[in-house]
């Protein structure tokens, strides 16, 4: 729970599991055979991995890399068609909620993501219109929980850490955040963001 301070200026949000759908680790894990924890170790420990989601190397070198370490069995066509599958669709009333929360705040998206994702998500929205600012890892060259990505953030919008409410389905992102100063609050994947928007009095 955010401690008890001033109201946000900057409201930033992560994209999966917060605004919208993202089962990559889970179908990655059903497919390999392999936990979620092995699944999410893995993909940490992958160089290649780490530099495509800071927009370094094409995305042909990262399948290949995907289906050597999950022991994947799939055509390049196929193993596209499968990492962007796994980016959903917004969750409920989530669009509406956050372009209503554009006429009293700065709202902003921080996501790590890589090229393929970001053109897919273009399907169910945005980013560009849907939020003040938007910034990906693969733009940016930064990734969460690196301090230099949240840092990259509040420089480009010049605000400081205690302007910002930050929203991550991820413990680690929302570990990293806090250390800087910045409030930060983890959503549950399985509802989204807007549950937690309404919990904290955001928005009705």
């Amino acid at each position: 729970m955010p401690p008890k301070r001033a109201r946000p200026k900057v409201l930033l949000f992560d994209l999966g599991g917060v605004v919208v759908r993202w089962t990559g680790i889970e179908e990655l894990s059903k497919l390999s055979g392999r936990s979620i924890v092995c699944v999410k170790s893995e993909l940490s420990a992958s160089k290649i991995f780490q530099q495509y989601e800071r927009g370094y190397g094409h995305a042909d070198m990262f399948l290949r890399e995907l289906a050597r370490i999950f022991d994947l069995n799939h055509t390049l066509p196929e193993l596209k068609t499968l990492w962007n599958q796994w980016v959903g669709a917004p969750y409920e009333a989530v669009t509406d909620v956050i372009t209503a929360l554009k006429a009293d705040y700065i709202t902003a998206c921080l996501s790590n993501t890589n090229a393929m994702h970001w053109t897919h998500l273009g399907r169910y929205l945005d980013c560009e219109t849907l939020f003040h600012k938007a910034y990906a890892s693969h733009i940016i060259h930064s990734a969460k929980p690196n301090p230099d990505c949240y840092q990259a953030v509040l420089n480009d919008l010049q605000v400081t850490p205690k302007d910002v409410w930050f929203f991550d389905d991820t413990t680690e992102n929302v570990m990293a955040a806090q250390a800087m100063g910045i409030t930060s609050i983890k959503v549950d994947p399985a509802e989204g963001v807007v549950p937690v928007l309404k919990k904290f009095g955001l928005v009705a």
